[in-house]
């Protein structure tokens, strides 16, 4: 993906996002990507805010060690930005999180990711 004219390859993203594939999964974030999470404790005045790969692997692998499943679907993939749903059933097999992401692409990495969060 550091080839400077590749497009984003968002089925190997999502393969490596469902699958939870840490290694992988955080390698698709440039360098100084910006992650943005809007939701129940961080509400749009004080949102949860990651920025660079090194702190984004650290919250992945975070997440792959909350023992939660993630489901994407509702794909909508474009040449610079793809939207998408995500649910999360927690371990405990009841409660569940549904967000809705946008992803900013560029040169194959992503830039940006928001996230908008709801919970059960």
């Amino acid at each position: 993906m550091s080839i400077s004219d590749q497009s984003f390859d968002f089925d190997s993203f999502k393969k490596a996002f469902q699958s939870q594939d840490v290694e992988t999964w955080a390698t698709f974030y440039a360098q100084d990507a910006e992650w943005i999470e809007y939701g129940h404790t961080n509400p749009p005045h004080a949102p949860n805010r990651m920025v660079g790969q090194p702190e984004i692997k650290a919250f992945l692998d975070r997440v792959k060690a909350s023992n939660i499943s993630i489901v994407m679907t509702d794909e909508i993939p474009g040449p610079t930005r793809a939207a998408f749903c995500v649910t999360c059933t927690l371990s405990d097999g009841v409660r569940q999180i549904i967000e809705h992401v946008i992803i900013h692409y560029s040169n194959g990495w992503i830039t940006r990711q928001v996230d908008v969060e709801a919970w059960d």
